[in-house]
């Protein structure tokens, strides 16, 4: 599959480009600045120039798949999380309808909650008013929603549930592994599950769902 990667240049989407590469996939980078592109470049990788903040159906025109792996950062407002995560989430969703893309991968988040009193409240709630916006479309979606990110090497090992609520830590590369093994996996259509580093091989995990 054709699959475009929306957020690439960030931490854990460049990861998950890196295993797209790795895969039977084509990644196409989508990326907000275009001093970004040398480093696709070097990869052998496509980009494609788009902001969440607008139209992307450019972006999204000829792909096959979605993975949503965008976020507003950390060194943001609360005002830069719903434009990015809320609406612009929102954005790529009806984008996909309206181009034909049905499947669809999104980045969540544990513990995401309309209604959240935690630390980073502003973040939990974007992300919930996405994922119930996602609930209600008609596409092939799957929601991953890992704990608190890290930068450790992949164990390859994990723990899952469809409980979305909790506590724990998930590595980067653990994480990018998990969304693209969800493409292959029609198991995990529409159903939304959390992601922790654990004690299960990857694959069995994401089968098991």
């Amino acid at each position: 599959m054709r699959v475009l990667v929306i957020g690439a240049n960030g931490n854990t989407a460049t990861r998950v480009v890196m295993q797209l590469l790795a895969s039977d996939h084509d990644p196409v980078a989508m990326i907000r600045n275009p001093s970004h592109r040398t480093k696709f470049d070097q990869l052998g990788v496509a980009t494609v120039l788009a902001d969440l903040e607008y139209p992307i159906d450019h972006a999204v025109q000829g792909c096959d798949a979605i993975i949503f792996a965008a976020g507003s950062g950390g060194k943001t407002g609360p005002d830069k999380t719903i434009l990015v995560d809320h609406i612009g989430a929102i954005r790529s969703m009806v984008a996909a309808k309206v181009n034909g893309v049905s499947r669809y991968i999104m980045l969540s988040s544990l513990n995401n909650d309309i209604h959240s009193q935690s630390r980073i409240a502003h973040y939990h709630r974007a992300k919930a008013h996405a994922d119930n916006h996602l609930f209600e479309t008609d596409l092939d979606y799957t929601i991953v929603c890992p704990g608190g990110l890290t930068d450790e090497p992949s164990t390859g090992r994990v723990a899952v549930s469809t409980d979305v609520q909790g506590k724990g830590s998930t590595s980067r590369e653990n994480l990018a592994a998990a969304l693209v093994a969800c493409l292959d996996s029609d198991n995990t259509i529409r159903k939304s599950f959390s992601l922790l580093d654990g004690d299960t091989l990857l694959a069995e995990a994401i089968q098991a769902l």
